[in-house]
């Protein structure tokens, strides 16, 4: 009898079924706080078989990890195809509430549906109708305020969510991933299990009141930034859409609201702590977002 285990991530729930019994399930330690219950926004049913599916049109790749290519309003994501033990097909049916994900023809191994990058791929494409966005990003709740440092690889999120996670009153609920998603006409930032070096990743939800977008120097310092020179900072610093012209357009509205709603500043600093406190007064003193 099939089964289902459902994750739910930045308020967006995802029941996998099929070939998947719970007690055998290995569930990799940063999913295991987003198991939940209730209401369903996508089913994702796992096989022990190739999709059967005609001529595919490429669309855009990610070499050497996936490609995408369509077929009649269908989205077909293959991962690792040069990997025979890794080898897997996402397919996504139009709107997503639905998607398949298939393994390779006499594959003994366990179905493991979180490997590499296929849950972060499935919410990227849920998500850019309209719903949202994954941000590089570091989100931190400083006593109930919600601060969202912002940065490539290598940029200090990691080294950033150590030195908060030291301090009182605050939590860090994600120090590589963190999803934005505009709710009643707020924006919220939600931490998810894609963690970085630090490995932090809580189901939490905060408001977001604050953008810094992160950058290394001899000294530290804080300078206001706005209009289209923080929208291009989001756009190298997130997972667009760039194979869909209409979720572009909406990831491209979503950041420039974003920016004009959201205090946005550029953070200059060397990995020291006093840059904690630095952040903490410049809040303190300007919290419209006027700074000093």
């Amino acid at each position: 009898m099939s089964k289902s285990l459902t994750f739910r991530i930045a308020n967006i729930s995802i029941s996998i079924e099929g070939e998947v019994v719970e007690s055998d399930l290995n569930i990799p330690s940063a999913y295991r706080l987003f198991v939940a219950n209730g209401k369903v926004d996508i089913r994702l049913r796992l096989h022990r078989e190739e999709p059967d599916i005609p001529f595919q049109e490429k669309v855009f790749a990610c070499p050497p990890v996936w490609t995408l290519f369509r077929h009649n309003g269908i989205s077909i994501i293959k991962l690792f195809a040069t990997r025979p033990d890794l080898k897997r097909t996402l397919v996504l049916q139009p709107g997503i509430e639905r998607a398949d994900l298939y393994f390779a023809n006499g594959s003994d191994r366990f179905l493991d549906p979180f490997h590499g990058p296929t849950m972060e791929l499935l919410l990227v494409n849920y998500l850019a109708r309209g719903r949202g966005v994954i941000i590089h990003g570091c989100a931190v709740d400083l006593d109930g305020r919600g601060l969202l440092f912002v940065g490539e690889s290598g940029a200090g999120k990691s080294t950033l969510a150590r030195m908060w996670d030291q301090e009182k009153g605050v939590e860090v609920l994600s120090d590589d991933r963190t999803i934005v998603r505009k709710q009643e006409d707020e924006y919220w930032m939600y931490g998810t299990p894609w963690h970085g070096e630090a490995q932090y990743g809580s189901p939490r939800a905060l408001r977001l009141e604050r953008i810094f977008f992160l950058r290394h120097g001899p000294d530290h310092s804080i300078k206001q930034i706005t209009g289209i020179e923080a929208v291009s900072k989001f756009l190298t610093c997130s997972f667009p859409p760039y194979w869909n012209p209409q979720a572009m357009e909406f990831t491209m509205e979503l950041f420039s609201d974003l920016t004009a709603h959201i205090p946005c500043e550029q953070l200059t600093f060397k990995p020291e702590r006093s840059i904690v406190n630095l952040i903490e007064k410049t809040i303190n003193q300007s919290p419209s977002g006027n700074l000093v």
